[in-house]
C-alpha cells in the first residue's frame, strides 16, 4: 500500500452502462432480458438513482456482465457493499443488551455444562467403540467366511 496515493474519485457508472447498452444497439427491453433485471431497475442503474442497497451491487455487476463489461474494471464506480447487519441490530456487548444485563449469572452457570456435555458425548463415543471391539473380539470365525469347503477324500485331484 502506497502512502501518498491521489486521491481517486470514481467515474459515474450510469453514463458508461448507457453508452455500452447503445453501443451494442440493445432497447432496454432486450437488456433487461440478457441482464435478467427488470426495465425500471436498469433505468435506474443507467441514470445513477438510488437501488435497494442491499442487491445494488449485485445488480450492478450482472448488467455489466451482460453488456460484455468486466466488473472488476468498474471496481470503484460500483455501489458499496451491503451491510450484514442493520446498525439497529448490532450489539457491541453484553452490557449494551437490556435482555442479557440479567443474565450474566445464568449464562456463567450454563458455560461450564457445555463442555460437560462435549465430555459426556466423547466418553459415550469411546466406551461404545471399546464394546463393540469387545464383542468382536468375541467371534470365532467371521461370519461371512463360516463356509468352508472340504475335497471328499475319494476324489481324484
Amino acid at each position: 500500500m502506497k502512502l501518498f496515493q491521489p486521491k481517486f474519485t470514481p467515474i459515474p457508472l450510469g453514463p458508461l452502462l448507457r453508452e455500452a447498452r447503445e453501443a451494442r444497439k440493445e432497447s432496454l427491453e432486450e437488456a433487461s432480458l440478457v441482464a435478467r433485471l427488470s426495465v425500471a431497475e436498469i433505468e435506474a442503474l443507467e441514470n445513477d438513482q438510488p437501488l435497494d442497497p442491499r442487491r445494488a451491487r449485485i445488480q450492478a455487476v450482472s448488467y455489466l456482465r451482460s453488456l460484455g463489461l468486466n466488473p472488476s474494471d468498474f471496481h470503484e464506480s460500483l455501489p458499496p457493499l451491503p451491510e450484514l447487519l442493520s446498525r439497529s441490530h448490532r450489539v457491541v456487548s453484553r452490557g449494551d443488551n437490556p435482555f442479557l444485563q440479567g443474565c450474566e449469572s445464568l449464562l456463567a452457570m450454563l458455560a461450564p455444562m457445555g463442555k460437560l456435555a462435549l465430555t459426556l458425548l466423547f466418553l459415550v463415543a469411546l466406551l461404545g467403540s471399546w464394546g463393540m471391539v469387545r464383542q468382536l473380539s468375541r467371534v470365532r470365525s467371521l461370519p461371512w467366511v463360516t463356509y468352508s469347503y472340504t475335497v471328499p477324500a475319494n476324489s481324484s485331484r
